[in-house]
């Protein structure tokens, strides 16, 4: 699952628990400027200092109950500190946002930019430099985020996945090399997200790249060559339906999704029978790790204040809640992970392929790459 997928669709509506999250009210909402507006409740005697957080729409929307989240995460903090906490979700996103309105704040904290955007807000100024103490922080993440692991602090991480339904395989298991994903079998039921609009679709770019590239040594391109003409409504320009089209779809079907997807489906009862596994060679397992940070926006009013929460934000009372309400692994290694994640492919088994493609590649070549990519698919 998507954590940051708001920017892409609306929170996932296919759920029955999401569906009563809905009718939760939990924040005012406002819509200013293309911006929705969340104010916190939390804090019932207003200080007059208020921290301003930038994020995504869907941040800890996906648990059982979203009021309770948030009442631990924001109003926590709000309570110790004596501030209240504003979110702001812009519609276009975060990264945009800050980059349009440079010069004049739009938020204190931004939560959400990843190892495919990090560097790219660093360089343009948008961040201050500053990263909380990694004294329990997945080393590993700091690494993959590059140069942008002076500004932002890695919260939480998942490797992408490809979801398939056990009943359709003779075996009940999928262990596929990207040359089993090009047969007419698999090629023809593959649902796959546009890389142009899906941050879930750029990162399977990416993957299929450092895989093509630096495992297989062959070019990248002769992969999405071959797809081609199996390709017929199979691109999705977000998650979301990509996601709505494989629930519905045959025993058969596979769909580029996250690594934790079957634990969300233990966790709430919908079954075992949908796995996720990631790309095989030669005996060993190759997937593309997904990284969200948190950082403070340049041109912030209270230094101190924002450090503070950066930190909070990588303490146990946020990072306990991200396994089931984000279904991503927290960046805190010393979270213990439910019950429920028994049911997901041993993450130490998988050897990243971001050794390969760094975070400076990604800002300097992505552009070009997805030019490519439209080029070989129209």
């Amino acid at each position: 699952m998507d954590p940051a997928d708001e920017r892409e669709r609306g929170i996932k509506g296919l759920k029955p628990f999401e569906k009563k999250i809905l009718g939760i009210v939990v924040a005012v909402i406002v819509i200013v400027a293309g911006f929705a507006i969340f104010y916190s409740i939390e804090n019932k005697k207003p200080s007059g200092r208020t921290i301003v957080i930038c994020t995504y729409g869907s941040l800890l929307a996906y648990g059982a109950n979203k009021n309770q989240t948030y009442s631990t995460v924001f109003g926590t903090f709000e309570k110790e500190y004596g501030v209240n906490i504003k979110i702001i979700t812009p519609s276009v996103g975060c990264l945009p946002a800050l980059e349009s309105r440079k010069n004049n704040e739009v938020a204190n904290i931004v939560i959400g930019l990843t190892n495919l955007n990090g560097i790219q807000a660093a360089r343009d100024g948008l961040l201050v430099k500053y990263h909380a103490p990694e004294n329990n922080i997945n080393s590993t993440l700091m690494a993959e985020m590059g140069s942008a692991s002076s500004y932002l602090t890695p919260y939480e991480y998942s490797y992408l996945g490809i979801d398939y339904n056990k009943t359709g395989f003779t075996s009940g298991q999928f262990s596929p090399t990207f040359a089993n994903l090009l047969t007419s079998q698999n090629a023809s039921h593959l649902l796959m997200e546009n890389p142009t609009t899906s941050d879930t679709g750029e990162g399977f770019l990416l993957w299929q790249i450092a895989y093509y590239e630096n495992i297989l040594h062959q070019n990248w391109t002769t992969f999405w060559s071959a797809i081609k003409s199996y390709d017929a409504n199979h691109i999705y320009n977000s998650w979301s339906t990509a996601f709505t089209a494989f629930e519905s779809a045959s025993p058969q079907t596979l769909l580029v999704s996250y690594l934790t997807d079957p634990a969300y489906n233990v966790y709430f009862g919908y079954g075992n029978d949908v796995n996720s596994t990631v790309t095989s060679y030669a005996g060993k397992e190759y997937g593309w790790r997904t990284i969200y940070n948190i950082g403070i926006v340049n041109g912030t009013g209270n230094l101190t204040l924002e450090k503070d929460f950066v930190n909070y934000f990588l303490s146990p009372t946020v990072q306990n809640q991200i396994p089931t309400n984000e279904w991503m692994y927290p960046a805190n290694e010393t979270i213990a992970m439910p019950p429920s994640y028994s049911a997901t492919m041993n993450q130490s088994e998988i050897i990243p392929l971001n050794n390969y493609i760094s975070a400076e590649d990604i800002y300097l070549n992505s552009g070009n790459w997805i030019l490519q990519w439209q080029a070989l698919m129209e």
